[in-house]
């Protein structure tokens, strides 16, 4: 389904069984309006009409952003990891593998290689890298929560950053790993808090204020650096 609101811009309206309450995604230009499967055309027009203004302001900024290159994966490149920049190198060895070695993020090749077989490295090293540390977050701050996790994974992601399933699974976008400590903390803690509230009702929020009293910051950040983020 498809809506317009001023100067034309079209929406796409998004109708999910998971949700019980309504959101507005905007990114790269695009409008997202995802709502509960039973809720009518009305109440979505009246909706997308008391957030026009809001809709139209963030339009504005992120119009103003600057998209980042493609990356290349070339020697020399610079690359992130939890925060951090690092310089890609690669090198002609007898293995083939991705590791951290004196401020580089050095890619092991057992002959030379296109560049796409050393974006497949990368992205592989990226993807144990994050199942690693998101494992390790998750586990942490449930202990101290008091909250059991059945299973935690990395997923390819478009459009979120996590996802809480009604059976304490835990799924993460890998991208995050790409992100500064604080702000992997607190996309394990927007999770985590969705054991305890399996929606964004002003109670979930609370939770997550509770366990990160920063937490309008982190969401600034991830908002602001978004396009850095997917451009892996």
């Amino acid at each position: 389904m498809n809506l317009n609101v001023d100067d034309n811009l079209p929406i796409e309206i998004i109708r999910t069984k998971r949700k019980k309450t309504a959101s507005i995604k905007i990114s790269k230009g695009l409008i997202k309006v995802i709502v509960p499967e039973q809720l009518s055309d009305i109440k979505v027009k009246l909706l997308i009409d008391n957030r026009r203004a809001w809709i139209l302001k963030k339009l504005n900024e992120q119009s103003t952003i600057i998209q980042p290159k493609p990356k290349q994966y070339i020697s020399g490149e610079s690359l992130s990891y939890l925060g951090k920049n690092y310089k890609l190198k690669v090198v002609v060895d007898n293995c083939d593998e991705v590791r951290l070695i004196n401020g580089y993020i050095v890619v092991k090749l057992s002959k030379k290689a296109t560049d796409q077989k050393i974006k497949n490295l990368l992205l592989k090293w990226y993807k144990n890298k994050a199942l690693e540390k998101l494992t390790e977050k998750t586990n942490k701050y449930a202990k101290t929560m008091g909250l059991n996790v059945n299973s935690i994974f990395v997923k390819d992601y478009k459009a979120r950053w996590g996802s809480c399933y009604p059976d304490k699974r835990i799924s993460y976008n890998w991208r995050i790993i790409i992100a500064p400590h604080h702000i992997v903390d607190y996309v394990v803690f927007h999770e985590l808090c969705h054991i305890l509230h399996p929606n964004h009702s002003p109670s979930y929020w609370k939770s997550v204020e509770t366990v990160c009293p920063d937490f309008s910051v982190h969401r600034k950040w991830l908002r602001e650096h978004e396009s850095e983020l997917i451009n892996y």
